[in-house]
């Protein structure tokens, strides 16, 4: 059975109400509600995280510090302690008792002492590199990139201190122990991983999934992963009559290209249940398992819900053994969906507006570009501050995406799904916020189309046939990719090395896996042999993952880095890397580098975008020619928040990439220039394009 981490919404018991002393005058437990429920790595089952709210609104959920940083931490299986201290509540590593985070409920203020060894504890990290204290495994065979002694801090990495009064952010003390809103605790320590916590009421949810479908039924939900069981979005469960020892009987429609099939909740008189797929509803049904994992259902209804504790038995990937694992327990509402709009509250309506203030203030990474100092003031003079406080679900989210993506609009900051009380799914944010796009944001769209057509019409290709893959043209070969994609948790390990003869690059492109398109597009081209020059075009790309560059970066020097700009922590951030590009466990051995076996030029445009900005950026440090149009920009690293409403969105982070200029160091948001201008109809043309590049070694 694969380790996993599996984050469920869970029933919570009725505890005793508590009062506090200082932000608000009654702060009571759920009554018999959710609590977020993580699965740790060491396999002892599942760690609750009970949560708590104002009883007179019952709106805004608090969670006590210890509960939050244990639950997380056994995500990574870190143990951890809390200690109160003269500085206040003070979250600490269990055996070296290194300080993490410190509340001071007294005064609102919070410090995080080292924020990139609480990213190390995070089993989800923003995937840009390891921590430059972190010692070298260069025998690990499991991870794929390591860092070099190389890796540098440039600068201090100072504490992270809050004063949360000034953004009316209270924390509760009561009886030795300390509580925090959970919204600002998720955006605190999630914020670059997009787990961010939503809440709807009843259960949490990863943003991560909701953004990315893998809660597409938020209404009627049966379970918060697509691997498991999905539904249709702004599909409600339906009833239907019990069959042979069925007590109940639900199913949900789900549509699988044209075919619509049905996954259906069964629930036998014994307490036991069943998860079924089937053709007709009304049909026995057919168990479901997940890759050889076989997940068993105990059920118990309450008024309108049901209450699963749900058991996973299965082979463990790394010893063969096969062992059951409780999975916590899922909460179901059978009456009233979530596709329904909602007053939102006051209480809530304030603290989110107090919310996007430290977001805005604290993470956003470019006021430069969006033009501001302080968040109210922005929002009073664009005319905004009304409807980011409005009641009405509705106004809220319009104004919400006229905010990112017209006034802001820096590219990356984006909206991506509206508020649970909206009365809308996930998938219509894309049209909330295009009906808001901005003139850079709709300009690069623009810019996108034109040499998407440009490009088919330089190739002779029809609508639908691939346009990007590796092209040979005498001397030149082109690796054409349009966003930097990787599936895997590290670059070197989501395929098999015998693959990289077996798929074709074109292949590799469809598997949304970069990587592996440059392995296979290497192999290529060394088997035809004759290239001298390599040019990769980033004409139509308009950014990815960042963990990609690295490895690309590799081809073309024996010493690939990134350097980041890290405000949030006042110091630059310089990670080298140690790339295995031939598959032989050796990391920055020999052969993982063609520096120096061919010239490498990158070829951009005015739309190259966000990575496809900052891949040029550090290899033009490395002496590689940029040529075609200066690209677009777009500096940052995203970071991917929700809201206390539940909306989701994304916002260009403090993490931004720099270029270095002597001892000083700026960011690139309007684009990295180009050595070598050439018009965009050579850029499709390889007869064109090889003969361009072969004139530049003259």
């Amino acid at each position: 059975m694969k380790k996993s981490i599996l984050i469920i919404p869970s029933l919570l018991l009725g505890l005793s109400p508590l009062t506090s002393c200082n932000a608000m005058e009654n702060i009571s437990l759920y009554d018999k509600d959710s609590r977020f429920v993580m699965i740790s790595f060491d396999e002892k089952g599942s760690i609750s995280l009970p949560t708590y709210r104002n009883a007179q609104t019952g709106a805004l959920p608090y969670v006590e510090l210890g509960d939050f940083f244990t639950a997380n931490c056994a995500l990574g299986n870190r143990r951890i302690k809390e200690v109160k201290t003269d500085q206040g509540y003070q979250i600490q590593e269990q055996e070296s008792s290194r300080p993490f985070f410190t509340a001071d409920p007294s005064k609102d203020v919070v410090t995080v002492s080292n924020f990139e060894s609480w990213s190390a504890l995070m089993s989800v990290n923003n995937n840009i590199g390891p921590d430059p204290a972190s010692p070298q495994l260069e025998n690990d065979e499991i991870a794929a990139v390591h860092g070099s002694d190389k890796s540098k801090i440039i600068g201090e990495l100072k504490p992270e201190t809050y004063d949360l009064s000034k953004y009316k952010i209270n924390f509760v003390e009561k009886d030795g122990k300390c509580y925090a809103p959970v919204y600002f605790l998720s955006n605190l320590f999630y914020r670059w991983s997009g787990m961010d916590i939503v809440y709807n009421g009843f259960d949490y949810y990863s943003s991560l999934a909701i953004v990315n479908g893998a809660v597409p039924v938020l209404n009627r939900s049966y379970y918060a992963s697509n691997k498991m069981f999905s539904a249709q979005e702004e599909v409600d469960a339906l009833s239907y009559d019990p069959k042979g020892d069925e007590s109940y009987r639900f199913a949900y429609p789900y549509k699988q290209g044209d075919t619509t099939s049905y996954r259906i909740i069964s629930l036998t008189k014994d307490g036991k249940g069943k998860l079924l797929e089937a053709s007709d509803p009304k049909d026995a049904g057919k168990e479901t398992t997940v890759e050889g994992t076989v997940y068993s259902y105990e059920w118990k209804k309450e008024g309108d819900f049901l209450y699963v504790t749900i058991t996973a038995t299965g082979k463990d990937t790394e010893t063969g053994e096969t062992k059951t694992v409780p999975q916590g327990v899922q909460k179901i509402p059978l009456k009233e969906g979530l596709y329904k709009a909602k007053k939102l509250s006051k209480e809530v309506s304030e603290f989110n507006y107090n919310l996007l203030r430290f977001q805005f203030e604290q993470y956003y990474g470019i006021p430069d570009i969006a033009g501001y100092t302080t968040f109210d003031e922005y929002a009073t003079k664009k005319g905004l501050k009304e409807g980011l406080l409005s009641l009405e679900a509705d106004t809220y989210d319009q104004t919400l995406a006229k905010l990112l993506n017209k006034e802001i609009d820096d590219g990356h900051t984006r909206y991506s799904a509206p508020s649970l009380a909206s009365g809308k799914s996930p998938s219509q944010g894309a049209k909330i916020g295009a009906e808001n796009n901005g003139p850079r944001y709709s300009g690069l769209m623009g810019k996108l189309k034109e040499y998407t057509t440009l490009r088919r019409n330089t190739m002779g290709i029809k609508e639908g046939e691939p346009d990007q893959g590796l092209f040979i043209e005498n001397k030149t070969a082109v690796l054409r990719f349009d966003s930097f994609l990787n599936p895997g948790s590290f670059v070197s390990n989501s395929y098999e090395p015998k693959e990289v003869e077996q798929y074709t690059p074109l292949e590799a492109l469809r598997r949304g896996n970069v990587p592996f398109f440059f392995d296979t597009s290497f192999y290529q081209i060394q088997k035809k042999g004759g290239v001298e020059n390599i040019v990769i075009d980033l004409t139509c790309n308009g950014g990815g993952a960042v963990m990609v560059l690295h490895y690309i970066l590799a081809h073309m020097t024996n010493d690939p880095y990134l350097r980041f700009q890290n405000k949030n922590l006042n110091a630059i951030q310089e990670f080298h890397y140690k790339v295995d590009l031939n598959h032989d466990k050796v990391w920055g051995g020999e052969g993982d580098t063609y520096q120096g076996k061919y010239k490498f030029y990158i070829l951009t445009s005015d739309f190259s975008f966000s990575c496809a900005n900052f891949l040029p950026m550090i290899s033009k440090e490395l002496g590689v020619s940029i040529i075609g149009k200066q690209g677009s920009g777009g500096a940052c690293c995203v970071g991917y928040f929700t809201d206390a409403h539940g909306s989701v969105y994304a916002i260009s982070s403090p993490l931004i990439g720099v270029q270095k200029n002597e001892d000083s160091y700026a960011h690139t948001d309007k684009g990295v220039p180009v050595d070598h201008e050439l018009a965009s109809d050579s850029w499709y043309d390889l007869k064109k394009l090889d003969a361009f590049v072969n004139n530049l070694k003259k």
